[in-house]
């Protein structure tokens, strides 16, 4: 009876209900419930220090999109010696944004579901919440899905007849016998570190750096080894000129911000975990040098394959399925899947489980959020299809940018020049506090982003729909895309607080949720200690912001 019983508990929706926190500012019932994971991050959390992000953007920076980049860039008709300036410049600059984004989660200590309602209301937060939400278990799908080529290649390094096993598939399905093996072995591989609470997980972008950068050392050796230098790249003279050239160039700059978009909204997820703010500063440089000295070795490999197999291969992972050694390619493709793996976490499943967490905080935490976005982002988005389905997607992939950025303009702007860091902390998680606006939105935001996009939709709906769709000179515009709406964004969110100011949203000092315990309990124990007991007893129901002098 009690297994019974037991079994029964298991299906009612009681049983999934995550407690909260005694501490938590959130109400205890409606929309903008919390748990610990949403709730600021605890004291004894506070770990991360600036070598953890050093090697958060190492592990980060070392996978197989940052080494195709710069070679699909080089394709375009732009010489290596106009493309490596070009990553650097877009990498800084997008730097320079997250590096912004994670001070504030470094000040404040709360994840970018929280953070966003300081700009756009405790509802209206939603959108950027969601927006992300899409994209990141879109992005999960297509990494677990390059994840499964690292095992294909090791699966066949053990069993060479792996690469013949007959297709049992239908064809409609878009992969085959084999490629299914393969993608449910990585998907299995994968899944335990998915549910590694992001305040452990720098032990993880450690090993993986290291194992990583080793990984391409090997690899960069054996090819200018086999080649007998790095190959004709390095000869080449660009093939565009004049103003052809130019936007190249731009449209360069700008995929190298592109790319990191996701991140730079979801870094507070990762500093919100900060000793200190001093903390993230230091990224600011290790993004652009990280990344772009990984793109340099890109373009060697990618150089030297030419020299080696007659042609220019953009993926690593490719190159290594052609070596002899097989014992060499396993442990290769164990490298570069370990890679993917760190980067599938970084970039995308800590982003997806806030959000899923944010969404439903009664039933969903990290852990589980994350269970979630394997499965969805896994199965549901069927990416082994998603990459077949042709330029469509991927261009709309690429061009969410434009609606990110400007979300991202946003909520730099509103805490260091409307706000002037002078948050406070606990009503961001009340429903009817300073942060509520109009209805839970504040118009500001949408309508900063709103005017941001008629210059860029133009350009995403063409390269979309290149022969149906036809925009003259605004092609030239989307080139410079993220720049644009990252710009106008936060120009336009500024000037509607000049002309109309959100009053009610302003505070006149900041305060975080320790300051605001510590207030709190100061006010209890003066009750306390005058005798007003009954009075004191009375307010325990009450909202904890009614106990703080000040607020």
């Amino acid at each position: 009876m009690a297994s019974g019983k037991g079994l029964g508990q298991f299906f009612q929706p009681s049983y999934w209900v995550i407690k909260r926190e005694p501490s938590s500012w959130a109400p205890p019932r409606g929309l903008l419930q919390s748990n610990v994971d949403l709730d600021p991050s605890l004291a004894r959390d506070r770990r991360w220090r600036s070598w953890m992000f050093l090697f958060m953007w190492a592990s980060d920076s070392v996978n197989v999109g940052t080494m195709q980049q710069a070679s699909s860039m080089i394709a375009l008709g732009l010489s290596y010696r106009e493309v490596i300036p070009c990553i650097f410049i877009g990498n800084l600059i997008v730097a320079g944004a997250l590096t912004a984004n994670a001070t504030i989660g470094a000040i404040l200590h709360v994840p970018f579901s929280i953070i966003c309602r300081a700009s756009f209301g405790v509802y209206g937060a939603w959108f950027p919440v969601v927006s992300r939400l899409i994209l990141g278990l879109i992005y999960f799908g297509i990494n677990t899905q390059i994840l499964s080529s690292c095992v294909h290649v090791m699966l066949s390094a053990i069993w060479p007849s792996f690469r013949a096993l007959p297709n049992h598939i239908p064809e409609h399905i878009g992969i085959t016998t084999s490629g299914m093996i393969a993608y449910i072995v990585a998907w299995t591989i994968q899944f335990p570190f998915l549910i590694i609470p992001p305040v452990r997980m720098r032990y993880l972008f450690l090993i993986k750096s290291l194992v990583m950068t080793i990984a391409t050392f090997v690899i960069l050796g054996w090819s200018v080894n086999r080649a007998g230098g790095g190959g004709p790249i390095f000869s080449q003279r660009a093939t565009l000129t004049g103003t052809e050239k130019s936007w190249a160039w731009m449209f360069c700059i700008n995929a190298a911000m592109s790319s990191k978009t996701t991140l730079a909204a979801s870094i507070s997820d990762f500093s919100r975990y900060s000793r200190s703010p001093r903390d993230q500063y230091w990224q600011v440089i290790l993004i652009p040098f990280c990344y772009t000295l990984w793109s340099i070795f890109g373009i060697i490999v990618t150089s030297a394959s030419h020299v080696v197999y007659g042609e220019f291969i953009w993926d690593p992972t490719k190159i290594i399925a052609r070596w002899d050694n097989r014992a060499a390619a396993f442990f290769m493709a164990l490298a570069f899947g370990a890679g993917t793996i760190g980067t599938n976490i970084s970039t995308n499943s800590v982003a997806v489980s806030n959000d899923f967490t944010a969404l439903v905080p009664k039933y969903l935490n990290i852990r589980r959020g994350a269970i979630l976005c394997a499965v969805l982002g896994g199965w549901a988005c069927v990416p082994w299809n998603l990459q077949k389905s042709g330029t469509v997607l991927l261009n709309f992939l690429g061009g969410y940018a434009i609606f990110l950025a400007p979300a991202v303009s946003v909520m730099i702007c509103d805490f260091f020049l409307v706000k002037r860091q002078k948050i406070v902390v606990p009503e961001l998680y009340q429903p009817d506090g300073r942060y509520r606006y109009l209805n839970g939105m504040n118009w500001r935001a949408f309508v900063a982003i709103a005017i941001s996009l008629p210059i860029n939709l133009p350009g995403l709906m063409n390269v979309m729909n290149p022969k149906t769709i036809h925009i003259g000179g605004l092609r030239y515009a989307y080139k410079a895309s993220w720049l644009i709406a990252f710009s106008m964004g936060f120009t336009t969110y500024y000037l509607l607080n000049l002309i109309f100011p959100a009053k009610d949203a302003m505070s006149s000092r900041q305060l975080l949720a320790e300051d605001a315990l510590e207030e709190q309990e100061k006010a209890e124990s003066m009750s306390y200690e005058s005798g007003k007991i009954s009075k004191n007893l009375s307010t325990l129901e009450q909202d904890p912001l009614d106990r703080i002098p000040g607020i």
